[in-house]
């Protein structure tokens, strides 16, 4: 067996696998609760997958992705998917009919219900767990309030914002609904768009932070302030298990022990867990597209989510970032045409906000999306193995209130 950890002060060990937002959260927790961890992690850095160069949106009240106007609007989606972003043409391989047929069974106005009531209820506990954690500890990550917009297109996408805006306000949430000159007033680099905009939805609350550079000083607390250990370029082979309990991880470099296993390792999750037990649903991976660029003259305040185009442009720091595309497959190719419709989008929207002239850093990652948006958190078919995945797009917003749940279910 490997030695894990030379000066072992701590009763419980713990291994988590994967380094990304949702694995060192969770790792951190564990540690403050008074394990002694150790993170697995096949790629050399932290948060060198999804977690790398996301749009950064810290939004507490929003709706699951499967509705009946998903389904309503999906023809004219996939029918112009240089307007919209969505491609949806990998859900036609066999392979993947059960994750397609499982979401289309959540697109009903009962389970859009229940299924955003419960990410609300999850996105609150995770905002405060945060705002806890960076009282006890002085952690940069490029955090802003300043809200945020979402433009409409048409008076009719606003009448339908406004039932939106009233259901999140029923549930804890601040969005209102303005106009196109307040959308202007609130934010000065839409002045000058070339997109069409009646009106849009502010969320004052609304906040972005760097997640990337949020890992990186979450390793480092882990590994300076916390005791605990990361070991990169480790690939998991084999959970090894004993009846009904895991006696250790298998890797090319020996096994390693604990009391305790968490899989947190995205889309990759379903890989390496056992193939049945309660809680477990279908992942598939949704790639989205960033194009990171300095500031312009007029870089933005507040996040801007343009619905039709279905993209986002964030400014964090001294650079701004572009997000968008939800491209359903499971490769990381960077499609050139794809990056240039995208910088495009964001110069119609605000034409002064980044310097587009210059090579944007083009990241592409693979959200791991469950049918019913919800992840995975709990108990893994054995009594020490838990798994924490399935976040989708929401893994930042989402890690420390999934987080809270799994310490929860480990203490039952």
């Amino acid at each position: 067996m490997l030695n894990l950890h030379n000066n072992n002060d701590h009763s419980k060990k713990a291994i988590i696998i994967g380094a990304g937002i949702v694995g060192l959260t969770t790792a951190c927790r564990l540690a403050e609760e008074g394990y002694l961890v150790t993170i697995i992690e096949q790629k050399t850095k932290a948060a060198e997958g999804t977690s790398n160069a996301n749009a950064g949106q810290l939004i507490y009240n929003f709706g699951a992705m499967g509705s009946p106007s998903f389904i309503r609007s999906l023809p004219k989606m996939l029918l112009n998917t240089a307007l919209h972003g969505v491609i949806a043409t990998g859900l036609l391989y066999p392979g993947k009919w059960p994750w397609a047929l499982s979401f289309i069974r959540q697109c009903t106005s009962e389970a859009w219900l229940k299924n955003s009531l419960k990410l609300i209820k999850m996105a609150h506990r995770s905002r405060d767990s945060l705002t806890e954690f960076c009282e006890r500890y002085d952690i940069e990550f490029k955090w802003r309030k300043d809200g945020k917009i979402i433009t409409h297109e048409t008076e009719k996408d606003l009448k339908g914002a406004e039932i939106l805006a009233e259901f999140h306000r029923a549930n804890g949430g601040d969005h209102r609904i303005i106009s196109k000159e307040e959308c202007f007033e609130r934010e000065g680099a839409l002045i000058g768009t070339t997109r069409k905009i009646a009106g849009g939805t502010y969320l004052p609350e609304a906040a972005v932070g760097d997640c990337h550079l949020f890992c990186e000083n979450l390793a480092e607390l882990l590994t300076t302030q916390l005791g605990g250990k990361i070991c990169f370029n480790v690939n998991v082979e084999e959970i090894l298990h004993n009846k009904n309990k895991v006696i250790g991880i298998k890797t090319p470099s020996g096994i390693l022990e604990a009391d305790i296993y968490v899989v947190c390792a995205g889309l990759k999750s379903n890989r390496i867990l056992p193939i049945n037990f309660p809680g477990r649903k279908l992942i598939t991976g949704i790639k989205g597209i960033s194009l990171t660029y300095p500031s312009g003259s007029c870089a933005p305040n507040l996040s801007v989510t343009d619905m039709v185009g279905k993209f986002v442009v964030t400014r964090l720091g001294e650079r701004v970032r572009v997000t968008g595309y939800a491209i359903f497959c499971e490769n990381l190719d960077i499609n050139q045409k794809h990056v240039t419709l995208l910088s495009a989008k964001a110069k119609s929207l605000m034409p002064q906000a980044a310097l587009y002239s210059e090579e944007p850093y083009v990241w592409t990652g693979l959200r791991p999306q469950t049918p019913d948006d919800l992840p995975m958190v709990g108990k893994a078919g054995a009594e020490n193995l838990y798994v924490n995945a399935g976040h989708g797009s929401n893994g930042w917003l989402l890690a420390f209130g999934a987080a809270e749940l799994l310490l929860e279910k480990i203490n039952e």
